[in-house]
């Protein structure tokens, strides 16, 4: 069996159609086979623990370039539906809260733990955050732990929408923990001010609005769901702002740093 046609394209890897039933994932030159191997390990764990996910299979070789085959959802991305169909973007946010919800009811200690991962990205910021990285940290480790499962990286263009179910994808971030932190995580992704290159200008305040009202619908169903309070999700701002400025996201380094010491101050 060969490669079919592209269906997707992220920042490690391109994603082809492999016969009726699977995918690949074809990561490109350079991408280490150990990390190829520790994702198929992560994705079956996750499988394990009865999360709705893709089914993970083998390694392989195309074309000199390593990939990962793994089940095909027939469905297609949230955010591709969001964009089509703006009017009904509540319903695709509460959907997205219910499905992030279902993940978070499954435990596992299969997964890197959260904050070890953390951790070591707040590290890795220490030349943006200085003297305030062992302080961040410290708080970090007063916050609840667990073995709860985490997508580590939830947002709309990694759910796909079938006739039957909303499934997450991509689970290169996924570790266990409080669920509280992933919810953080995907609140910050959706009030991000980045907007992909090219928008234009006149929309950028549109798409600020429209970011706030799928944010506001996301946590207000997912607190409903999981009848926990959002005031929960607030202690994680600060250690997940901090891990994410190693992101290096365009547009995103004042407006992190100002959600830091925002909440420094009032430590």
């Amino acid at each position: 069996m060969s490669k079919g046609a592209m269906i997707g394209k992220g920042m490690t890897a391109e994603v082809y159609e492999w016969g009726n039933q699977q995918v690949l994932k074809l990561y490109y030159d350079g991408y280490q086979p150990e990390r190829v191997r520790f994702e198929a390990e992560i994705g079956r764990a996750v499988k394990e623990a009865g999360v709705p996910a893709p089914g993970v299979y083998e390694m392989l070789e195309e074309e000199g370039r390593h990939g990962l085959l793994y089940e095909r959802i027939p469905g297609v991305s949230m955010l591709a539906m969001i964009q089509s169909s703006p009017y009904k973007m509540l319903k695709y946010a509460r959907e997205m809260a219910r499905l992030h919800w279902s993940i978070h009811s499954c435990s596992t200690t299969a997964l890197p733990r959260q904050k070890d991962r953390l951790e070591q990205a707040i590290n890795d910021s220490k030349t943006l955050l200085g003297e305030r990285t062992k302080l961040i940290c410290e708080f970090m480790n007063t916050l609840p732990a667990g073995h709860w499962v985490c997508h580590g990286d939830l947002h709309p263009d990694n759910i796909l929408m079938t006739k039957h179910q909303s499934v997450a994808i991509d689970w290169s971030n996924a570790n266990m923990g409080d669920p509280m932190c992933d919810v953080a995580k995907t609140s910050l992704m959706l009030l991000s001010p980045y907007n992909p290159l090219g928008t234009p200008r006149m929309l950028e305040p549109l798409l600020r609005v429209f970011k706030k009202i799928l944010h506001r619908a996301y946590l207000n169903e997912y607190c409903r769901s999981s009848n926990i309070s959002a005031d929960s999700m607030n202690s994680w701002i600060l250690p997940v702002a901090a891990a994410r400025l190693r992101d290096g996201i365009p547009g995103e380094q004042e407006w992190l740093l100002h959600l830091i010491n925002h909440r420094l101050q009032y430590m």
